[in-house]
């Protein structure tokens, strides 16, 4: 684990978690201002792979020591690259007062060069914890990442044997139950965002074939049908591909979504050869209108309802794809006829069949429609197979 302190959430500090996220590597981010709360993260910090602590350096540095009750030395190496520094960027040298306080760090730790700013990074180990104290400054933080915390945090996985798998429809705590079955010697990350998931499965350098195939296999029975890719895509990216290649094209009629579902198709290239149409019917009269529903029916079974799904599905297809999908749900923060915040209704119509896919998501209102988007993709994945054998019959 990757721990790291700040005052705020800086485009250093962005940047930085965005890297070690992008490398697999676990990371913890503290946003404090309160000295004495960030003195606990500190301590807690011990015994984790790394401490990268954004700010002011010399004050950051004189926390950390008066944390531990560490002594402090002047640094010369540090005041002599802050001289450099500002020679070589005709800037104004720093008041001695203030270099008093740069140039500062805990005993055994040591200062790098600086290359954008007049602070100068340190660095030590404290209880096999390596310790990173670094300027608030975006492409110093860069500079330093490059150079030194990528190699020494990260070295060891470049030769890693690494398997990617995306995965829909589980929580969080449902898929790290399932990766808690698998044999222990296999690393295993994962993320999770609106039920989909992506898992990363490493196994060391020298893993025998056989025992990392073994591991996989139980990984795939363990995950089911909820595996959609064995690579880094995303949803929207494996229905485009998969269409592509059946040569199926698929409209959508979308409420609580509101685009959300054609958009993400459209931000893969090599839409345009799949998707026929994309309708927003949020109110019921666009729903009649666009898609020749009768009035009465939504006043019948009401417009968040299995019924109204069908008939959306059914008029859509009118329009000539192969598959229309239509959507519609309460997001929130209200519902109507006291059915649940985050009701929702998925129809699929295809020449063949009409389906209905009923869930509850729950969440903030946005969360909900997020949920509610990668859902309606992923059924949507699980469709194809039916079309491309019914065209191969044809």
């Amino acid at each position: 684990m990757i721990k790291i302190l700040c005052e705020e959430y800086s485009q250093a500090v962005c940047w930085l978690y965005n890297k070690f996220s992008a490398e697999l590597a676990d990371c913890d981010v503290m946003v404090t201002k309160d000295t004495d709360s960030a003195k606990q993260y500190i301590k807690q910090s011990i015994g984790s792979n790394a401490l990268i602590v954004i700010g002011n350096v010399g004050q950051n540095c004189t926390l950390f020591a008066d944390t531990f009750d560490l002594a402090m030395f002047y640094d010369r190496f540090a005041e002599r690259n802050i001289k450099e520094y500002c020679k070589l960027t005709q800037t104004a040298l720093p008041a001695q007062h203030i270099m008093d306080k740069l140039c500062v760090a805990p005993e055994s730790f040591i200062h790098y060069a600086c290359t954008y700013c007049c602070q100068c990074a340190c660095y030590g180990e404290y209880a096999k914890t390596h310790i990173y104290m670094l300027a608030d400054n975006l492409q110093e933080c860069t500079a330093v990442f490059a150079n030194y915390i990528q190699k020494d945090l990260l070295k060891n996985t470049s030769s890693e044997q690494r398997y990617t798998f995306k995965v829909f429809g589980l929580s969080q705590r449902d898929l790290q139950l399932r990766l808690d079955k698998l044999n222990k010697f296999v690393s295993r990350k994962c993320e999770t965002i609106d039920l989909d998931s992506k898992v990363v499965l490493s196994f060391p350098p020298k893993c025998a074939k056989s025992v990392v195939n073994g591991a996989l296999d139980e990984f795939r029975s363990l995950m089911g049908d909820c595996i959609y890719a064995e690579q880094d895509k995303t949803l929207a990216q494996i229905v485009v591909e998969q269409m592509s290649q059946s040569g199926a094209t698929v409209s959508f009629a979308e409420s609580i979504t509101g685009g959300k579902i054609a958009s993400a198709v459209v931000d893969v290239p090599g839409a345009s050869a799949v998707l026929r149409e994309g309708i927003v019917c949020y109110t019921v009269q666009s729903k009649c209108a666009r898609l020749g529903i009768n009035p009465h029916f939504v006043d019948e079974f009401g417009v968040v309802s299995q019924q109204v799904a069908q008939e959306m599905a059914v008029g859509l297809r009118k329009n000539g794809s192969d598959i229309a999908l239509s959507i519609t749900g309460y997001a929130g923060p209200t519902s109507e006829n006291g059915l649940p915040v985050g009701l929702c209704f998925i129809g699929i119509a295809t020449q063949k069949s009409v389906k209905i896919f009923k869930n509850i998501f729950s969440g903030a209102r946005n969360e909900i429609r997020e949920q509610a988007k990668n859902w309606a993709l992923f059924l949507l994945l699980k469709t194809l197979p039916d079309i491309t054998a019914a065209s191969n019959r044809t």
